[in-house]
């Protein structure tokens, strides 16, 4: 190659290599951060040093307990209730309340019945079965409150306690019953057994009444 067609390529190259040099950014951008892919959740960061991630609530645990059916409406069992077959056929339904403390002399009964009769001439009926300290039937002291739109009608008697049938006389007992007004009458539901066992089950009792749906 001719001396003068050597430095006409390098002037070439040299023109060429200038004008790629100008194309490009003298400051180039970063490349973007690759996108995550979809539905994919984004990696936690703490908000100072040695945070530690909010856990998640856990989800409440379910309500246990079976349901039983009683003169046209439903309860639910609270933990530990079971339901037996009636003693006598004057119950309607029968269920037994273990005690705490595992002995079956602490044991109380809820029996499920029904009957004619007013609220007040039943409640006179349950008060007959109880004396206190001086051997008279203790004071009722009756309330009245709404559960699944029902009137339900309360009383609490503490005393020796008659109502067996069997003739025993039971002392530091207590008489529990709830009157609900149904269509299909009055439905009684009354709890007996030892004193300390039917306080420690009192609020198990009022879960049981206010399960009540028809």
């Amino acid at each position: 190659m001719s001396s003068f067609n050597a430095r006409c390529c390098s002037v070439l190259l040299a023109l060429l290599a200038g004008a790629c040099a100008g194309c490009q950014d003298s400051n180039p951008k970063p490349s973007a951060p690759p996108t995550a892919p979809a539905g994919a959740k984004p990696a936690s960061t703490p908000s100072s040093a040695g945070a530690v991630a909010p856990v998640a609530a856990a989800s409440p645990a379910p309500a246990s307990g079976v349901t039983m059916l009683a003169l046209g409406l439903r309860f639910t069992l609270p933990a530990g209730w079971k339901q037996v077959p009636p003693a006598n056929s004057m119950r309607l339904a029968e269920v037994q309340v273990p005690d705490a403390s595992g002995d079956a002399a602490k044991a109380c009964t809820v029996a499920l019945s029904s009957a004619g009769g007013t609220v007040a001439s039943n409640i006179d009926r349950w008060v007959g079965q109880v004396k206190d300290a001086s051997g008279k039937p203790p004071k009722a002291e009756p309330i009245a409150r709404q559960v699944a739109g029902l009137q339900v009608t309360t009383v609490e008697l503490e005393g020796t306690y008659s109502g067996m049938g069997d003739g025993a006389q039971r002392p530091t007992y207590m008489l529990r019953g709830a009157i609900v007004e149904t269509s299909q009458g009055l439905l009684f539901i009354k709890m007996t057994g030892p004193a300390d066992a039917m306080k420690a089950a009192a609020p198990a009792f009022k879960a049981y009444i206010d399960s009540m749906s028809k």
